[in-house]
């Protein structure tokens, strides 16, 4: 990957503040979307290989703010793919959190935590919880989601494995990152993330607890 001043990074990366900050507050206007997602690609380009970001660095709540389909990318100076924005009403979140929430695997760790995956809609609660893993010389966030908690008006419906979740929270940590879930994550700021999935596209999120 080529390096460009920081200068310019640290112009995207207030750019990508002021997005998710208007898609949470809608406080200002937002920023178009072709605008949006060329300025994700080409901090994607610019984005270094390696670093020394442990699993400590995405621990918090993050608000997903906007959304791609699949691949997304640049081709003979044309935008090739779409997304939108979360509407304000839909809350959806992940939740990293230090600590090996299953009973297998390294118990510490700097690069292994739980992520929890939590949409809340009209008084309906539904979360995804499992274990993580950051391989940070490529800026991956492996995982996967093996329980699950669904509430109506504040009342559990369900809590327990998903099917094959028992199996898989033993699994886990001798699987390969090419066969796991995954988050490329390309900015990684105390403010906001930016990745791209395994199905090639790109979320932004907004931190919006510690």
């Amino acid at each position: 990957m080529s390096v460009v001043p920081e200068k310019q990074s640290d112009v995207l990366d207030q750019e990508f503040v002021q997005a998710a900050h208007a898609a949470l507050m809608g406080s200002a206007p937002k920023i178009p979307i072709q605008s949006l997602l060329e300025s994700l690609l080409q901090r994607e380009k610019i984005a270094q290989p390696k670093s020394d970001h442990t699993f400590e660095h995405f621990v918090g709540t993050w608000r997903l703010c906007f959304v791609t389909g699949k691949k997304p990318h640049q081709h003979q100076n044309q935008m090739v793919g779409n997304g939108f924005y979360i509407p304000r009403w839909v809350k959806m979140t992940i939740v990293y959190s230090l600590g090996n929430p299953t009973n297998y695997g390294p118990q510490t760790s700097d690069t292994v935590g739980q992520i929890a995956n939590q949409v809340h809609w009209a008084g309906l609660s539904l979360s995804l919880t499992g274990p993580a893993r950051c391989w940070s010389k490529k800026n991956i966030m492996a995982f996967d989601f093996t329980r699950m908690e669904l509430k109506a008006f504040g009342r559990t419906i369900y809590q327990g494995f998903i099917r094959g979740g028992q199996e898989s929270e033993q699994t886990f940590w001798d699987g390969h990152v090419r066969t796991q879930a995954f988050f490329v994550y390309f900015l990684i700021h105390d403010k906001v993330l930016a990745a791209r999935g395994r199905g090639g596209g790109i979320a932004l999120w907004a931190k919006t607890e510690p």
